[in-house]
C-alpha cells in the first residue's frame, strides 16, 4: 500500500542524509586553511556546503514527517486522511520499533540544522564543530538500519553493524561526490593545496569502497540466501542492478584517481580539470541512480522471505 510514494520519499530521504554526511565528511577532509591556496575561497566553499547541508536538512526533516505518515497509513490499512487520528498514529510513534527510531532520527535532524544555522551565522568558520557534525551526521544516516530489512530480519549485532557501516560507507563516498564537485568548481581546485584534499577524499572513498564491497556481500547473503534468487526474483533483480552501477561507480572512481594520483600533479590545465569534473558528474548522476534502487529494495520483500 503507498508502495510507489513510499519510494519517492524514502529516496528524497536517503539522499538528503547521504548528502548530509558526505558534506561534513568532505568538510572534515579539508585541513583548516591548507586545502586552497586562497582562504578567502575555502571559507565560500565551506559556508556554501553549509547551505546545502541546511537545505538538505529541510528536505530530510520533511520527507521523514511525510514516510512516517504513509507508513502508519500502510501499516492501519487507512487512507492517509484517516491517518491523522490519535488510534492510527500513537500506537506506531510509540509501541514499535519505527516510531521510536523515528523518534530519534526527528531529534537528531533538529538538533542538527540548528548547529548547522549557527555555524553559518558565524564570522568565521574556524571554529566549526567538524567532529560533531561529522558524528552525529553519521548517527543519523546509520540509524537508518534499524528500521531495515536487516533489522526486521532479527539478526544479531554483527549483521546490524555491517548494514550500519554500508549506509556509513556509502554517505561518506557517494555523499561526497557532490561537495567534490562544488569544490572542483572553485577558484580552490588549483594549486598544490588542492591536490592534497582530492588525495584526502580519494584515499577515503577508496576505503568507503571496501566497506560498501564486503557489507554488501553480507548483506546479500542474508537477504537473498542464494545465487538463484539473485537471479529470479523481483528483489534479486534489483540487487543485481545496484551492483551493476556499483562496479561502473568503481571504474569512475578509479580513473579519479589516477587523475588524481598520476595527471593532476603534473597537469594543473584546465583539461585535466575539466575531465576530473566530469567523471566526478557522472558519479553523482549514477549515485542518484543507485539510491532510487535502494528506496525500491526498502519496499521489496527480500528473496529470503518469499
Amino acid at each position: 500500500m503507498y508502495s510507489a510514494q513510499l519510494i519517492v520519499l524514502r529516496a528524497a530521504h536517503l539522499a538528503a542524509t547521504i548528502l548530509l554526511a558526505g558534506i561534513f565528511t568532505f568538510n572534515a577532509v579539508i585541513p583548516g586553511g591548507k586545502g586552497c591556496d586562497e582562504p578567502g575561497a575555502l571559507h565560500g566553499i565551506e559556508r556554501r556546503l553549509f547551505r546545502v547541508a541546511c537545505w538538505s536538512l529541510i528536505t530530510a526533516f520533511v520527507s521523514w514527517l511525510l514516510w512516517c505518515w504513509l507508513e502508519v497509513a500502510s501499516m492501519n490499512s487507512l487512507p492517509l486522511k484517516a491517518a491523522f487520528a490519535r488510534t492510527a498514529w500513537q500506537p506506531v510513534l510509540f509501541d514499535t520499533l519505527f516510531g521510536r527510531v523515528w523518534l530519534i532520527r526527528l531529534s537528531l535532524i533538529t538538533g542538527l540544522f540548528v548547529l548547522v544555522a549557527l555555524t553559518l551565522r558565524k564570522a568565521t568558520q574556524r571554529r566549526t564543530p567538524r567532529r560533531i557534525l561529522w558524528l552525529l551526521g553519521m548517527v543519523c544516516l546509520g540509524s537508518l538500519a534499524w528500521i531495515s530489512h536487516a533489522a526486521a530480519a532479527e539478526r544479531d549485532a554483527l549483521g546490524l553493524g555491517s548494514d550500519t557501516l554500508h549506509l556509513c560507507a556509502a554517505g561518506a563516498w557517494i555523499g561526497g561526490l557532490t561537495p567534490l564537485a562544488i569544490f572542483l568548481s572553485s577558484p580552490c581546485a588549483t594549486g598544490h593545496g588542492a591536490i592534497r584534499v582530492l588525495r584526502r577524499f580519494s584515499t577515503v572513498s577508496l576505503c568507503c569502497v571496501s566497506i560498501l564491497l564486503v557489507s554488501g556481500i553480507s548483506n546479500s547473503c542474508l537477504l537473498l540466501g542464494s545465487v538463484h534468487a539473485l537471479l529470479t526474483t523481483p528483489y534479486g533483480r534489483l540487487v543485481l542492478l545496484k551492483i551493476i552501477l556499483f562496479a561502473i561507480l568503481v571504474c569512475l572512481g578509479g580513473c579519479n584517481r589516477f587523475l588524481i594520483r598520476r595527471a593532476l600533479p603534473e597537469q594543473t590545465d584546465a583539461m585535466a580539470l575539466s575531465r576530473l569534473r566530469f567523471n566526478v558528474l557522472c558519479e553523482v548522476c549514477l549515485g542518484a541512480v543507485v539510491l532510487i534502487i535502494a528506496a525500491s529494495l526498502g519496499v521489496t520483500p527480500p528473496a529470503r522471505h518469499l
